[in-house]
């Protein structure tokens, strides 16, 4: 077989260097063509559910609850976080109104626990103690209160503040926690020196905490209509928000902040990094590599061939992946990369040898008829075995992989024929090489191989073995990261406000979701499940009708007595003179410097001192300003101005009707309870879904009274264990496939075994180095194992294919194994390496953490697979034995090998 493999590339070739021209001339349309193709096709999927197989079981049951509940995973998360709850809550809702308005692009808006149901049941959803301490609470803040309402101008606020500063050196008794209002003094001081507003919440202030629903963080979850005939279908309603809060003013300069996040804007981010780095990579592997090659082979016309050849390939292969598949994902993305690191060895090896025979003195024809000849079997066999190491993910259930496979995969298959067709077609038309040009790439190289491999063996193989019995209990302590956001580049806006929320259980994106078919057994198993120690809260819908209303409501009737009527609306401000709102000031400074205050709370000194600084750089500004009253108008706006609204949605929350489940808002009933009565239970996690542990505990554990249990955390772990499977099928399916394909070629288990054995060492190398730098294997890096044997066994091919010529050779004057580390095959396989080396390693500078391991990895298995094929198979094959078999190897002199045509030049 592989006599009539050489004979028929000889023939190829030799017909290829004939009609040289020809052929780059319908290499040139046809890459023209398909260029054009491949650049109006281009598409970018960034759906997630496109990474895994339509047909999973907890995937088919996640779809069939999201057919009769909305869910999260086309939605976008708008977080506002604001300075205070009453700016959060405002901001949330004036960005939802505006956001709304727009029934094209938006198909739904809903803010969680926003509303006017919730802002006036609000203090129905406390505990019976909570709310008896609010009243308490509300009664002895009551006279500061009132006296606000009834004046609530800076003069009075600060007279307030001087005779609370005096009554509490008296009365270490009085409720009102002076630290909490120095501070907000201070803070709404330095929004005025900043020329920002910055409201203090008086609700906040007296009664020292938030009201239920009241937060400074709020959730808009946004429905998008994408338009998915775009390039990032995200990207469009991503930067429509953020004009939109820009346009309403929900900037920080104004004490709101508001970020997007969600499975849309990850993903649309994360393309984002993914394509810029590897564009970036591809065009810095293959300028690297160019380097490289000229490094390599001594010889302008001969790297210019070799990169002529891998762009063409590259362009061809872009074009089969367009047409096969339709788009890139966030893995297959990095085709090119991977294309560029291990299409170049098939020009390497046929260059090396080309130029060996060069400097042989053997005329251009001979050559390239000799190289195809002498290399060529081991390339069509290389190929196979790279294209295995890629098909091998082909029928796995994890498709964003598969999709890779199936594109770099067939790109050997690519590589190689244009290896064969365009390379010698352009080495015969470039100008004629002189021998003397071409000099040996790496001198030394030979004999640091010779020293290792030849007179230090036996140490080698002891070392070897060493290390493979070290190696072998590191397996167990690898590990794998199911959680996609640590693989995304952490400098993107939606990681990280996606790993705020996910330390947060009430905010927690990732949650578990069980259908039940009624609201009856959706409480009693949501009972169950609030016994399990994993779990924070399961809700249904009937935990929005709060217990025990009779009694609160009785508790709120006394509570409006102690709250104060606000200021009737249009009513007008009192004026006071400038000068007497100066002089107030001044005195509320010397008051803030009294010595008492600093004794017993270093806290409440603390915030005397910075309430006292402030105040002073306030009044040294004031001195410099001609419009003096407009700056105490906004000094006072922050203090006091929203305090009329405050006080009317307290008063609000104070007259709450009893609560029915007919009277919950249909937006929470719509998410809660379908049309025809299924109910859902939604299980939120006690602890941080981050870590790996934890998140197989909570959805474990659940599954076990809840079998069907569905929602994003149950598909995330779902999704990785699939990765996890389709890795370990791959792996299985590599060394199987390569095992055949070699004993069908070689009919020798011992060539088989020598081949195999240096890349399991390396492989084991690999995972204890992850292991011992802790890089986890993910889902973006999961395809190095499968990769490594496909690349490594390329090496192990061409070193033993030369050492059977050497041994089938006669009598050679070195030993096989010295005689093989002399030829051009080791330096091939050595720059082979350092330019896939050279390519996968810039992925690993990638911002996108995924690619970026998948590239030190890369980069470490390559450079073990390496070492162990040139220093530890040659050590390995001075074991065998010489034997006598005959090649049906063709001689240069003239043999079955070569063409007629070859022969009459070599006479010549």
């Amino acid at each position: 077989m592989d006599g009539q493999l050489s004979r028929a590339l000889v023939a190829w070739v030799d017909a290829v260097r004939r009609h040289a021209r020809g052929v780059l001339i319908a290499t040139a349309v046809v890459t023209a063509v398909l260029l054009v193709y491949a650049v109006a096709n281009f598409r970018i999927n960034t759906h997630h559910t496109a990474l895994l197989s339509d047909d999973l079981p907890f995937w088919v049951e996640y779809k069939a609850f999201a057919e009769v509940f909305p869910i999260l995973d086309e939605a976008l998360l708008v977080v506002v976080d604001a300075e205070t709850s009453d700016l959060a809550r405002s901001a949330a809702d004036e960005l939802a109104a505006d956001l709304r308005r727009d029934t094209e692009l938006y198909s739904d808006v809903y803010v969680p626990g926003g509303g006017e149901f919730f802002e006036k049941h609000a203090l129905l959803y406390l505990d019976v103690d909570e709310l008896e301490d609010l009243a308490d609470q509300l009664a002895g803040v009551q006279p500061l209160l009132a006296e606000i309402a009834a004046d609530p101008s800076l003069q009075r606020l600060t007279t307030l503040l001087r005779e609370g500063v005096e009554r509490a050196r008296t009365d270490p008794d009085m409720n009102v926690d002076l630290s909490v209002v120095f501070d907000s003094f201070s803070l709404a001081a330095a929004a005025v020196l900043e020329g920002r507003p910055r409201p203090v919440s008086w609700t906040e202030l007296l009664l020292a905490r938030e009201l239920p629903g009241e937060s400074s963080r709020r959730i808009v979850v946004l429905h998008p209509n994408y338009e998915y005939d775009r390039l990032l279908p995200g990207r469009t309603v991503l930067r429509d928000v953020r004009q939109r809060a820009r346009a309403l003013g929900l900037v920080p300069e104004n004490g709101v902040t508001v970020r997007i996040t969600g499975n849309v804007a990850l993903n649309t981010e994360e393309m984002v990094s993914v394509a810029r780095g590897a564009v970036i990579g591809a065009f810095f592997s293959f300028f690297l590599v160019g380097f490289i090659l000229f490094a390599a082979l001594r010889s302008r016309q001969l790297v210019s061939a070799v990169l002529g050849t891998l762009l063409i390939g590259l362009i061809w292969t872009a074009a089969f992946g367009t047409w096969a598949v339709g788009h890139v994902n966030v893995i297959s993305i990095a085709f090119a990369v991977l294309f560029i690191g291990l299409g170049v060895d098939f020009g390497i090896h046929f260059g090396m040898r080309y130029a060996e025979l060069l400097r042989s003195e053997h005329p251009r024809a001979a050559a390239l008829a000799e190289t195809a000849h002498s290399v060529g079997g081991s390339l069509v066999l290389c190929a196979l075995t790279t294209a295995m190491g890629f098909y091998v993910f082909v029928p796995t259930d994890y498709r964003a992989v598969a999709e890779l496979g199936l594109i770099s995969g067939t790109g050997m298959i690519v590589s190689l024929f244009c290896s064969l067709t365009v390379l010698p077609a352009l080495l015969a038309v470039s100008p004629s090489v002189e021998p003397r040009q071409i000099s040996r790439a790496v001198p030394w190289l030979e004999r640091v191989l010779i020293t290792l491999a030849v007179h230090h063996a036996r140490t080698v193989r002891l070392v070897s073995g060493g290390l493979f019995l070290a190696c072998l209990f590191t397996v167990p302590l690898l590990r794998f990261d199911y959680n996609v956001v640590t693989m995304r580049d952490p400098a993107t806006e939606s990681v990280q406000t996606f790993e705020e929320l996910l330390d947060d259980s009430d905010t927690a994106p990732w949650t578990i979701d069980v259908l039940a078919p009624d609201l009856a057994a959706a409480a009693a198993l949501a009972e169950e499940l609030r016994g399990l120690d994993v779990v924070e809260r399961a809700v249904t819908l009937r935990d929005y009708v709060p217990e025990d209303q009779e009694e609160k409501l009785e508790i709120l009737v006394d509570l409006a007595y102690f709250l104060p009527n606000p200021p009737a609306e249009g009513a007008p401000k009192l004026r006071f003179p400038i000068a007497e709102q100066i002089a107030a000031l001044r005195a509320l400074q010397e008051s803030l410097r009294s010595p008492w205050l600093a004794e017993g709370d270093p806290r409440r000194a603390e915030s005397a001192s910075r309430a006292g600084a402030y105040l002073d750089r306030f009044l040294s500004r004031l001195e410099t300003l001609d419009s003096k009253q407009e700056e105490l108008d906004r000094f006072e706006e922050n203090l006091t101005g929203t305090l009329p609204d405050q006080l009317r949605r307290l008063w609000r929350a104070v007259e709450p009707d009893e609560i029915t489940q007919e009277m919950l808002p249909q937006p929470l009933v719509r998410r809660m309870v379908s049309p025809d009565g299924v109910a859902r239970v939604q299980v939120l996690p006690r602890y941080d879904l981050g870590d790996n542990l934890e998140h197989a505990r909570f959805v474990d554990t659940v599954k076990t009274l809840a079998p069907e249990a569905t929602g994003s955390a149950v598909s995330l772990l779902e999704w990785g264990r699939v990765v996890v499977r389709s890795f370990r099928e791959a792996l299985s399916y590599a060394v199987i496939a390569v095992a055949l394909l070699l004993g069908l070629l070689w009919r020798r288990v011992g060539d088989m075994t020598l081949v195999l054995a240096p890349l399991l060492l390396a492989a084991l190398l690999t995972v204890a180095t992850a292991v011992i730098f802790d890089i986890a294997f993910n889902f973006a890096n999961v395809i190095v194992l499968p990769l490594l044997l496909g690349i490594g066994v390329d090496s192990g091919i061409h070193l033993v294919h030369r050492h059977r010529v050497a041994l089938e050779s006669g009598e050679p004057a070195l030993p096989p194994e010295r005689e093989l580390l002399a030829t051009s095959t080791p330096h091939a396989v050595f720059f082979s390496a350092i330019t896939t080396m050279a390519s996968f390693g810039s992925l690993a500078f990638s911002d996108h953490l995924g690619l970026a391991s998948l590239g030190k990895l890369l980069l470490i298995g390559v450079t073990y697979t390496t070492v162990c094929n040139l220093v530890v198979l040659p050590a390995l094959l001075a074991l065998r034995v010489p034997g006598s078999q005959t090649s049906g190897r063709g001689d240069l002199a003239g043999g079955p090998g070569l063409p007629a045509s070859v022969h009459a030049e070599k006479q010549l």
